[in-house]
């Protein structure tokens, strides 16, 4: 089952970057990543005018979806939609990864690793006791390991070093 490494930080800190420049260097940790976006924007639209999933939806459809081989999401349009936990995402879609990095989700469980950036970074988003380590500028310390930018090799060692800290969600 994997582990779950939360990115978190003030909005435009680099935490989509540093989710791509920790992959590289978390493979040649030997580890299987997976990656997963949070939106706080309900209803995220990638069923544009026009297209087939948007004539269902304006046809009435209650949940909408659109698959391939490789791709698939579902879109619920009715007042009672089905709880999605993080858990339940990663249990089902993520069970060969080693470790999935959630970009911008802040209740998640276990440790974080928190990216801030000079003139995006007005605040410190976790406590420290919620981190695994901070990212990027060091602009509040709070007692717990950072890197800087171009020390990610020496981050993705410590993240695999760490694995056991991290939240490991139930089986499915």
């Amino acid at each position: 089952m994997p582990r779950i490494l939360h990115i978190v930080g003030c909005k435009n800190a680099g935490k989509t970057r540093a989710c791509e420049l920790l992959i590289e260097p978390l493979h040649r940790q030997g580890l299987a990543v997976g990656t997963l976006k949070f939106t706080d924007h309900d209803g995220f639209d990638w069923d544009q005018p026009g297209k087939d999933t948007f004539r269902h939806r304006e046809a009435g459809s209650a949940v909408t979806g659109i698959f391939g081989l490789h791709t698939y999401a579902f879109r619920f349009h009715t007042d009672e939609r089905p709880a999605v936990t993080l858990d339940s995402l990663v249990s089902t879609f993520y069970a060969a990864m080693d470790l999935v990095l959630v970009e911008g989700y802040r209740q998640g469980s276990g440790p974080m690793l928190e990216v801030c950036r000079p003139g995006y970074s007005n605040r410190a988003v976790m406590p420290s006791d919620k981190l695994l380590a901070i990212y990027g500028a060091d602009m509040f310390p709070r007692g717990v390991p950072h890197f800087d930018y171009g020390a990610e090799d020496s981050l993705a060692a410590f993240i695999a070093g760490n694995l056991d800290r991290l939240h490991e969600p139930p089986q499915a």
